[in-house]
């Protein structure tokens, strides 16, 4: 199984080429970048400056509103008033004359005959009111001006009046006495602090209506009430569901509290009404007016167009300064952005140059980068040739290094010839092994497109091919397995670990042992990548785990002086498996260095 190429040196960074069909995908913007743009911050920019002018026009605008409202308001009181200016006028009046009459009363209430004669006499005399009486403190009602006497000492209402003595408004749909709807109007009578009784004179309905004003559909309330200060209204017209223009209870208690203003809220009809209340006689007599909120809208209504005015001229100005950024200058900058991403990408293409129509400045600055990319064109094509030509004389080189290691290993092989000692012979015969795996290297290296980064496992093959080559045709069939991926290095590391590898191959294939009777002998051999490491293991078999002293040789110090050289771990030794007994020697290359280890002799 083939694992990726790893890379086990940092390279400088190279020129990525991309042709012009490559699509680039499009990655959106985040909230920072945005608000780092050019438009944003003017447009935030032009916002602070607007700020003040906005908040003052949009200030001026509410104020201006609010005193509409007021105003408007303001008339609705005054046309919710002027409604029941009569009824208000003989409200008034019955009150003064309560006042005078009350001493008069007062002195004739020994004789009951004498005080209801009087006041007969007043009531005849009076075009409006009704009836008139008094009650004393112990709820008789002897002195009335028609009727018989009427006893209240058993309501309620009377011994209410007793524990809180004040003059006050009541409307009742039939009279005690004259048995129609009638106003009454209750006032204490004092002598000095002490509390007498209580004066009361009734208003007939119809006295109402005589006096009351005609409503003006376009400017009145569809419906005015008198209401007193418990909520009960004392008139209304005759309308029958006059009740439905009425707001509930607990709205009418809030809306009295306030004794003036205008309020919204939903009536005993369901609708969503508008009401008026004003004051007539403090804490005791009110008016309310019901409105259609439809005909009152147009008075209160807020336009909110005047307010949104500075909002669509802040819109308007920003959008406008947005436009012409976008026009003069950012589509202008992008063009020029476009351009240098290409060449920053490796596209030498001509600039295209900015229109005449742009400004001065970035047309100033587009003629910078043009210059600048000519420069850098010049000064790429230079290097370019120069490197080309290094490339080349750097193979050249290579080349006779390897012509030269060939003649060496030719004179070796003709001096082979001379020689008849048996350990010259062999001495001679390692020499020219290791020039040869030199030769093989530098033909490798003159062969290379790319002299920076090389796959090292090509050059070990090379070596594994060729050493093969030479063995069986010097000794019996080996079994080989071999487990090469391909894993990058740089030429200075290229070197020494190939020429380790030269002589842990030949140290194997000259130790190899058959494993078992009547089997080959076995020479595995591995080159892979882990965890950004170059890990190279070369085992071959043994017959049996041996009792032999250690003994060092020129093979294992030239390999110890290899990984010394490339800072590699680097260890051997004889092992146990599940293969079988054998010998094993592991180089571990990579960026951790070398960790001292002891190296073992094989032989």
């Amino acid at each position: 199984m083939i694992r990726p190429t790893v890379l086990l040196q940092p390279s400088w960074p190279r020129p990525r080429q991309y042709s012009e069909g490559v699509a680039i995908k499009r990655r959106y913007l985040t909230l920072p970048e945005i608000s780092n743009r050019l438009a944003t911050r003017l447009a935030i920019l032009l916002t602070l400056a607007l700020a003040p002018l906005g908040s003052i026009a949009i200030y001026s605008e509410l104020e201006t509103w609010q005193a509409r409202k007021a105003a408007s308001e303001s008339r609705l009181i005054t046309r919710t008033v002027e409604t029941v200016t009569g009824q208000r006028a003989l409200l008034e009046s019955a009150m003064l004359a309560s006042d005078t009459l009350s001493q008069l009363v007062v002195d004739r209430l020994e004789n009951t005959a004498a005080c209801s004669a009087f006041l007969a006499n007043f009531i005849a005399d009076s075009a409006f009111y009704a009836f008139a009486g008094f009650i004393g403190v112990d709820g008789l009602m002897t002195c009335i001006s028609e009727g018989e006497p009427v006893d209240f000492s058993a309501s309620p209402t009377f011994a209410e009046s007793v524990q809180n003595p004040r003059a006050s408004f009541s409307f009742q749909p039939s009279g005690a006495i004259t048995g129609r709807p009638v106003v009454l109007i209750n006032r204490p009578v004092f002598e000095e602090d002490t509390l007498l009784g209580f004066l009361s004179i009734s208003i007939s309905r119809r006295s109402f209506d005589m006096i009351a004003t005609a409503p003006d559909n376009e400017n009145s309330p569809r419906i005015s009430y008198l209401v007193n200060n418990r909520g009960q209204t004392l008139t209304s017209s005759d309308t029958p569901d006059a009740d439905d223009f009425l707001p509930e209870p607990e709205m009418l208690e809030r809306i009295i509290n306030q004794r003036e203003g205008v309020f919204t809220a939903p009536s005993y009809g369901g609708d969503k009404r508008l009401f008026t209340i004003a004051e007539l006689m403090p804490g005791q007599l009110y008016v309310l007016g019901s409105w259609n909120a439809a005909q009152s809208s147009n008075l209160r209504e807020f336009n909110y167009w005047r307010v949104g005015f500075p909002l669509l001229m802040w819109l308007a100005s920003v959008a406008v300064v947005m436009f012409a950024v976008h026009y003069m200058v950012v589509r202008h900058l992008r063009q020029i952005n476009r351009q240098l991403r290409r060449f920053a990408l490796g596209n030498r293409a001509e600039f295209q140059r900015l229109p005449e129509e742009a400004p001065t400045e970035l047309r100033e600055i587009d003629s910078t980068f043009t210059k600048m990319a000519r420069l850098i064109r010049r000064d790429e094509d230079e290097r370019e040739d120069a490197l080309r030509e290094k490339t080349v004389l750097l193979k050249e080189v290579h080349h006779r290094v390897k012509n030269n290691l060939q003649l060496i290993g030719s004179i070796l092989n003709l001096q082979l010839r001379r020689v008849t000692d048996t350990e010259a012979r062999c001495i001679l015969q390692g020499v020219q092994a290791r020039v040869r795996s030199l030769a093989s290297i530098h033909r490798k290296l003159y062969e290379q497109d790319r002299l920076s980064y090389t796959n090292a496992t090509d050059f070990l093959e090379t070596i594994l091919r060729e050493t093969l080559a030479l063995a069986r045709s010097e000794q019996a069939e080996i079994d080989v397995k071999t487990e090469f991926e391909p894993v990058i290095l740089p030429p200075d590391k290229i070197i020494p670990t190939a020429l380790l590898f030269a002589e842990a191959l030949t140290n194997a294939l000259k130790h190899a042992q058959a494993p078992q009777p009547d089997t080959p002998p076995r020479l595995t051999i591995s080159f892979r990548a882990r965890d950004g490491y170059a890990d190279l293991q070369v085992r071959n078999s043994l017959a049996d785990a041996g009792t032999g002293s250690v003994a060092y040789g020129l093979g294992q110090e030239l390999m110890t002086a290899f990984a010394l050289q490339m800072h590699a771990e680097f260890e051997s030794g004889r092992v146990q498996d599940d293969q079988g007994h054998g010998w094993e020697l592991r180089l571990r290359l990579g960026d951790s260095g070398l960790n001292d280890t002891a190296p073992h002799a094989q032989a």
